[in-house]
């Protein structure tokens, strides 16, 4: 794994002004897929193309699996090979779990996996403690489970290919 901090060389993507092209800050494997991290500070998110009748959602780069912030710095962390999309079974941990889950839902999900309780999330997406709760039980359904555990468990599982 390669590391390069945004703040270790050159000025600070924050103090500019104007979007910028993303810089890399390391390069990792995840479950056999080659991955970038990219510091993305001072990009603006755009709307990607909606898929399997979803809604679009926000992303900063083409492949971004997630993005984040940490440290003051927003980060998107990008594959380098598109995981493939196949009709799967109830128990079966998809490849890319983007292609089930709405940007909201995915935000939701990555707060509670971070360790957010469900008035942490509400809080911080400016909605009620009910909507955060329907949100979960749509996730539940689409994800074939049952509990938060389970939720996180197959979440972190999506980043795993079958059979491994």
């Amino acid at each position: 794994m390669t590391n390069h901090h945004p703040d270790a060389a050159g000025p600070d993507p924050a103090e500019s002004s104007a979007p910028s092209a993303p810089s890399e800050v390391a390069q990792l494997t995840i479950a056999q897929h080659d991955c970038r991290l990219l510091c993305v500070d001072n990009m603006l998110p755009r709307h990607s193309a909606a898929r399997n009748g979803a809604r679009p959602r926000l992303t900063y780069v083409d492949r971004e699996v997630v993005h984040f912030e940490l440290g003051g710095h927003s980060f998107a962390l990008v594959c380098s090979e598109p995981a493939a999309s196949a009709a799967r079974g109830r128990n079966e941990v998809p490849e890319d779990i983007r292609e089930l889950l709405t940007n909201r839902e995915l935000q939701i999900v990555q707060l509670i996996c971070m360790g957010c309780l469900t008035k942490q999330v509400a809080d911080r997406l400016h909605i009620s403690e009910f909507t955060v709760r329907s949100y979960l039980k749509t996730v539940y359904c689409k994800l074939g489970v049952r509990s938060r555990g389970a939720m996180v468990y197959r979440y972190a599982q999506a980043f795993k290919r079958n059979g491994e």
